[in-house]
């Protein structure tokens, strides 16, 4: 990381009313919640970033967001019409970091391509950390993206999922959904990818859930079999996962050590920007930590099962319809949530509790499984 970085405030000073016309022609993605903050992206432009975050999975990539918005009725709605890369930055698998070059390049370009566009957000890659806002992308939110219409797209291209952030009521907070728009009569062709999980036990849709009975214990001990053999390379993917995190964490520490060593006689203010950004990312990758550790200890509990009758559990598949969220299939079922909830997540692959599809086939325990 640069010791000179510096994010420069962007925006226009005239910049501060939108003159942003609405979209006519669009389609929603997720739910879109009255009092939120609304947001169009243009469907070449969505198409753009999706390919754009796939190019490079083994680092964080990002651009800068483009458009215009408006107010009405109490209500703020962002159109998302344009993008440029962020080129020259600092990234790693887990950091993204914009260096003085990123700026001038993306203020060149803004000015070049989009002078009559406003600066309205940011994007940036998680590759397979999911969609949420670390400490120090926090950080660069609330200091130089912080007008009320000002968005974060985050994309995480290996679990195919994607989301926005908003402004409301002075707090950040992830939108549930969004609009993808283009002139009018022009088709909208989205493809909804659904994020990849480990189907270990397959099973065809019926309309009625089925039950694995004792008496076809030995069929399903073959299917179990599969199942814990995913567990194992699911739980040797986070540990090498977790060491690669360990490892950044160790490097930055060592970094901030050198800049203090070098810094006895007295430090500049860049210096100490730089040690409290590298601060602010080791604390989020040790957030990241933190979460994987008990994913690994659950993965490691669920392939710790004894072959004796006392450890049978029975399941049941359930395909998700419209309107499905876990905690209502659970109570469908008579199944406790809470109690039940992480070996759910494990079984079905799922990070996010939020973030199910319709037509997903989940295998969910039938008997009071706690924690």
């Amino acid at each position: 990381m640069d010791k000179d970085v510096n994010i420069e405030i962007q925006g226009d000073p005239n910049s501060t009313t939108g003159n942003g016309q609405l979209p006519m022609n669009f389609i929603t993605v997720g739910e879109i919640e009255n009092d939120d903050v609304k947001v169009y992206i243009r469907q070449d432009v969505y198409k753009k970033i999706e390919r754009f975050a796939n190019s490079d999975k083994t680092k964080e990539l990002g651009s800068i967001l483009f458009g215009d918005y408006s107010e009405a009725l109490g209500k703020v709605h962002v159109v998302i019409s344009e993008y440029i890369e962020a080129k020259y930055t600092d990234a790693s698998a887990s950091t993204l970091t914009f260096t003085h070059e990123t700026w001038d390049y993306i203020h060149a370009e803004h000015d070049r391509l989009y002078p009559h566009l406003k600066m309205i957000g940011w994007q940036h890659t998680h590759p397979n950390y999911g969609i949420f806002l670390s400490n120090y992308d926090m950080f660069i939110h609330e200091n130089f993206f912080n007008m009320p219409f000002q968005i974060a797209y985050v994309v995480d291209p290996v679990q195919n999922i994607r989301g926005f952030f908003q402004w409301k009521s002075g707090k950040i907070e992830k939108l549930k959904g969004f609009y993808i728009y283009d002139d009018v009569g022009k088709p909208i062709k989205i493809e909804q990818i659904k994020p990849k999980t480990e189907k270990a036990i397959p099973a065809k849709a019926s309309k009625k859930p089925f039950i694995i009975l004792l008496a076809l214990f030995a069929a399903f001990a073959v299917a179990a079999s599969a199942l814990f053999i995913s567990y194992n390379n699911r739980l040797g993917e986070q540990l090498q996962q977790q060491e690669k995190l360990q490892s950044i964490v160790s490097q930055q520490n060592a970094d901030i050590k050198a800049l203090q060593d070098t810094m006895a006689a007295g430090a500049s203010d860049s210096d100490n920007a730089t040690i409290e950004d590298l601060t602010k990312q080791i604390e989020s990758q040790q957030a990241i930590l933190d979460s994987q550790k008990k994913d690994i200890a659950e993965l490691k509990g669920l392939t710790d099962i004894k072959d004796d009758h006392s450890n049978i559990v029975m399941f049941t598949s359930y395909t998700v319809k419209k309107g499905d969220r876990l905690s209502t299939i659970c109570a469908s079922l008579g199944l406790d949530y809470h109690a039940n909830i992480r070996i759910i997540k494990a079984m079905n692959g799922i990070k996010n509790v939020n973030v199910i599809y319709v037509g997903q086939t989940l295998i969910l325990p039938m008997s009071q499984t706690g924690n």
